[in-house]
């Protein structure tokens, strides 16, 4: 089949999960690829792997480190920085775990890595060459398909975000029902009455690090992270990951549920702009 393959500025995904690649035609090829807001997303330890990658994964520091000969890259889920043997390197979107599936900028790999990236506009498959191998990777059909009037908007992302951040301090709301209905599901409010404000007291998470992603038509999950601050050594920082479940009920998306997780990460110099 002849192809007409044109260099693209996108998203690739490094997948941290066993996904097993088939062959044809002497190409390994990964049938684990995903359309993003119109980035492609390729997944990572299959295609490093097969291009001679070696990648080892931080649970609980959520973060991966690449290598490569003498090239080491670090990077941290929720992020638009990577550390490329201890020099910063940002890039326009935030490195994503999905499933177990982790995603990181495809011009950041092929600047720092030296890989050929081409996509097939016609085929839909994103090729990557590096050191005389290749691999191919097909897109795969979104597991849910939400209807485009349906789904979460920006601007609602952003407002949800800001009450999430404002619910941490109920001093300053007269009627908290009332107030957080248009937002919040009764059972959320319910809990944040009786705990008196969410976990995250002077903790303003931004649009910068925020990943939504649906976990079917009617549900999708919001992740924000924070960094307070260096740990006293400033080898490393923490980080808060706010995870809010988000519901589509009587034609609003609201959240539903809140939960929060703690981790340590590599000192990435994260000034609040970079996050």
């Amino acid at each position: 089949m002849k192809k007409l393959l044109i260099s693209i500025s996108t998203v690739m995904i490094f997948f941290l999960a066993n996904v097993i690649p088939t062959q044809a035609s002497g190409n390994e090829i990964i049938e684990h690829g995903i359309l993003k807001n119109n980035r492609v997303l390729i997944p990572i330890r299959a295609v490093s792997q097969n291009l001679g990658i070696d990648v080892k994964w931080n649970q609980f520091q959520k973060t991966a480190q690449l290598t490569k000969g003498e090239t080491v890259i670090t990077l941290a889920v929720q992020f638009k920085r990577a550390l490329v043997n201890q020099d910063r390197v940002d890039f326009d979107a935030p490195v994503e775990l999905i499933q177990n599936t982790t995603y990181v900028p495809l011009r950041f790999v092929s600047q720092t890595m030296g890989a050929d990236v081409k996509w097939d506009q016609k085929t839909k498959e994103a090729t990557v060459i590096l050191d005389g191998k290749q691999v191919v990777v097909k897109l795969m059909k979104p597991k849910y398909q939400v209807p485009t009037n349906q789904r979460l908007s920006d601007s609602r992302i952003a407002r949800l975000s800001e009450k999430l951040n404002e619910a941490s301090d109920l001093s300053k709301v007269k009627q908290v029902r009332t107030y957080f209905k248009p937002f919040f599901t009764d059972r959320l409010i319910q809990q944040i009455i009786e705990q008196e404000g969410l976990h995250f007291k002077e903790m303003n998470f931004d649009m910068n690090t925020a990943t939504v992603n649906y976990a079917s038509n009617t549900s999708a999950i919001l992740i924000q992270s924070y960094i307070p601050g260096n740990i006293l050594t400033g080898e490393l920082h923490y980080v808060f990951d706010r995870e809010a479940h988000i519901i589509y009920a009587n034609g609003a998306w609201k959240v539903d549920k809140v939960s929060d997780h703690l981790r340590q990460i590599p000192n990435m110099s994260l000034e609040p702009d970079l996050q």
